[in-house]
């Protein structure tokens, strides 16, 4: 699952996709009114996904928030995640059956309430479907470049039928 493209901003609720970047800001699609518009870097922290790791208790230290939603999608039929108005300890068992490694001491529950947040958004708005879309064509234009590179590189080689004569 790539989500390089999928931002959040400070101050501005949903997840949001990259359009484009310019010198002072970038131009997102905002999922949440349905439109593009400007956001200015110098006044708004932006963060991607892709950069978002959680704490655990692992020798790596933490765990991208891409491979915690990838748990929380291959879940969500037998444990889907907990509203959004349950108590601390819900939030905390919720993402201890996700993800038991987290560092219990350093994830804190606003953290968690985050990431179901981001993730039942990203649910609604269909973002993982797309997301896994995009990862369908570009390994299906993958393999159809690398069996166009293939050609191209091994040209056909006329075979002759004389062999050569080596002396006795």
């Amino acid at each position: 699952m790539n989500l390089d493209k999928f931002l959040v901003i400070a101050g501005v609720p949903g997840v949001h996709k990259l359009v484009s970047t310019r010198s002072n800001g970038l131009v997102i699609e905002d999922r949440q009114e349905g439109r593009t518009r400007f956001v200015p870097v110098r006044q708004q922290q932006v963060t991607p996904l892709a950069t978002i790791a959680i704490y655990t208790d692992t020798e790596e230290g933490t765990v991208t928030l891409t491979d915690v939603f990838q748990k929380m999608l291959d879940q969500l039929e037998t444990n889907p995640p907990v509203a959004s108005d349950s108590n601390s300890a819900q939030f905390r068992a919720y993402f201890t059956a996700i993800l038991p490694e987290h560092d219990q001491e350093r994830v804190h529950i606003n953290d968690i309430k985050k990431c179901i947040k981001w993730f039942n958004f990203m649910i609604d708005k269909g973002i993982f479907e797309e997301v896994k879309k995009e990862a369908e064509l570009a390994e299906t234009e993958a393999t159809a470049d690398a069996e166009t590179n293939k050609e191209v590189a091994a040209p056909e080689t006329e075979t002759t039928s004389e062999t050569p004569e080596t002396e006795a």
